[in-house]
């Protein structure tokens, strides 16, 4: 079995659609149970019911400190304790993005879900691990927060410093078994990528009519090495493996599941 979690509970953050039902499913599919979070409650609802297992569903605005304590607090009492935490919840800009630079609303709104969103979620469930000598913690990242790379602006400077923090926090909390590894996904056809799909469709009229994911396919197949878009489940594997004692050495590593678009410049 990959990456065996029977007995193990875990949090999924933005867990309603794409990645982070991708990672809920894979997780449950490994025996854990699974808290099955996202902002709006319907879809967590309607993701947990797919959950095999033992699962619940929450609402949870990572950008709110105090409700993440309230959600981890729920998942120990119901459950006993709360293993593994996937900080998935993240946005690209803010709501109704408009063709240009970054507005002053995308740093704002970039940075207090990505960034401080995790920090918040971390910042629930590290007493509870500590106390308990054990914990895995994974943050979904991406590879437009590494240097050298032409992404630039609120999302890859957002990015970047989940990268950072991530690694301090795995340097810091290795002396109480807590593993922290990052996970940075490439093209995976998501709400994400299918509304980047729509943009380019209305500014370029020679993909009028065309399907986008087709279209979505088409962008990034000529960029990937392997030549061929990213899962939700493929992301969700890894996770299970960095989540499972077959990965208990492994802390402070940043993890590509993207085809091996890294290697581009």
């Amino acid at each position: 079995m990959l990456g065996d979690l029977t007995g193990k509970t875990a949090l999924v953050t933005g867990a309603g659609s794409g990645i982070g039902r991708g990672i809920a499913l894979m997780l449950a599919a490994q025996n854990a149970s699974v808290a099955v979070t996202d902002v709006d409650e319907a879809r967590a609802s309607e993701v947990a019911d797919e959950v095999p297992g033992t699962t619940m569903a929450r609402q949870l605005d990572v950008t709110d400190a105090a409700a993440a304590q309230r959600v981890v607090d729920s998942i120990v009492s119901t459950w006993g304790a709360l293993d593994i935490l996937v900080n998935n919840a993240g946005v690209g800009s803010a709501a109704n993005r408009t063709v240009g630079a970054d507005r002053e609303e995308d740093w704002d709104v970039t940075f207090a879900i990505n960034v401080k969103g995790t920090v918040h979620c971390c910042d629930a469930v590290i007493p509870h691990m500590r106390e308990r000598r054990s914990g895995k913690i994974i943050t979904i990242a991406s590879m437009a927060g590494h240097a050298g790379r032409r992404s630039t602006g609120a999302y890859a400077a957002s990015k970047a410093a989940v990268l950072r923090y991530s690694k301090g926090l795995a340097a810091t909390l290795a002396p109480d078994n807590i593993n922290v590894n990052v996970i940075c996904p490439g093209a995976v056809w998501t709400r994400f990528q299918e509304a980047g799909a729509l943009a380019r469709q209305k500014s370029d009229p020679s993909l009028a009519g065309q399907n986008t994911e087709q279209i979505f396919e088409a962008q990034y197949q000529s960029v990937i090495p392997l030549g061929r878009p990213q899962t939700p489940e493929d992301i969700g594997k890894m996770a299970a493996f960095l989540t499972s004692e077959d990965a208990c050495n492994v802390t402070g590593q940043c993890i590509h599941v993207d085809g091996g678009v890294i290697l581009r410049d």
